[in-house]
């Protein structure tokens, strides 16, 4: 299996390919990613010149023909995050499959993985394991919970760590928890362990060392949920379903025209002043309730019945 160049090449956004060379050329990477999280670093690194491969089993993983577009089945997900990477299958327990890892391994600067930490050990992909191969490896090691605590050993997706971060609680309009079609917790992560991928790289580069980059869609959950759970636990305010209604200031929401919807992010006092003159209630902008963000925000109600109005 070999996946070409695609049309959206991301490395023509910073470099002309033609007059330099790609950044990660010479970086071999080992990709044994599924669904979202490994591909999607593994298809960063390629996108910046890294020599990709994707191990699949032999059957082809399970995310490969999700959401079939191609007529042999091949989804859309697979083939974006699979782009520039060349590809083998391997049956990880397969009694001879420990010499092929060690190949793989051994002509490789990093690592990329994301599995339950038990399995990865059973497989002998652990970062204990993988540095009796190659001392100075790199292993890009991604899960749903991390390697320690009571869930290290429990598999999950996206929506899991959507719901237990708490961004399902807030999510959508008051109702059900909603889960957000966009994976956003399992790209997150994916950005920060290509993140630390390539800040391992640089620390090698001086060092000499290789090192385990641990990175899971929980605490990436969190980490994006940090300042609502901040305001929780110092102010002991809980959140609710709003909507598109931001918390913090107003107007930002969606509004409804004769010719469709549109949205209006404001923050700020000046633009809020440039707001308040655009649609001609410029009371609002000396209104007590309007005094900064904050209260302009509690106060969303008004704001929007006055954007709604014009």
């Amino acid at each position: 299996m070999s996946i070409h160049h695609s049309s959206f090449i991301t490395r023509h956004l910073w470099y002309d390919a033609a007059l330099m060379p790609s950044p990660l050329e010479g970086i071999r990477v080992i990709d044994f990613g599924r669904f979202i999280a490994g591909p999607y670093c593994a298809m960063l690194l390629a996108d910046f010149g890294a020599d990709v491969i994707r191990v699949e089993r032999r059957e082809g993983g399970e995310d490969r023909r999700l959401g079939p577009v191609t007529p042999s089945g091949e989804g859309g997900l697979f083939l974006n995050l699979n782009r520039n990477k060349r590809g083998i299958t391997l049956d990880l327990a397969h009694p001879e499959a420990r010499r092929v890892i060690d190949r793989l391994v051994s002509g490789a600067d990093i690592v990329v993985i994301n599995m339950p930490f038990a399995v990865m050990k059973k497989l002998g992909l652990d970062y204990d394991s993988l540095r009796k191969v190659k001392d100075h490896i790199i292993l890009v090691m991604a899960s749903a919970f991390g390697p320690d605590g009571p869930y290290t050993d429990r598999v999950g997706f996206d929506g899991i760590a959507q719901a237990m971060s708490g961004a399902m609680s807030l999510t959508g309009f008051p109702g059900a928890p909603l889960r957000s079609i966009v994976s956003w917790a399992d790209y997150g992560t994916a950005l920060h362990a290509a993140f630390g991928a390539m800040t391992a790289l640089y620390h090698r580069q001086s060092t000499g060392r290789g090192q385990l980059i641990d990175v899971s869609l929980l605490a990436t959950g969190v980490t994006f949920m940090t300042p609502l759970l901040a305001e929780l636990k110092t102010r002991g305010i809980r959140r609710e379903q709003l909507g598109n209604t931001a918390y913090y200031a107003a107007p930002s929401d969606a509004y409804k025209t004769q010719s469709g919807w549109i949205i209006v992010p404001t923050v700020g006092p000046q633009m809020f002043r440039r707001w308040a003159r655009l649609i001609g209630r410029e009371d609002l902008i000396d209104d007590p309730r309007c005094l900064d963000d904050i209260s302009r925000g509690n106060n969303a109600h008004i704001i929007n019945e006055a954007m709604s109005k014009w």
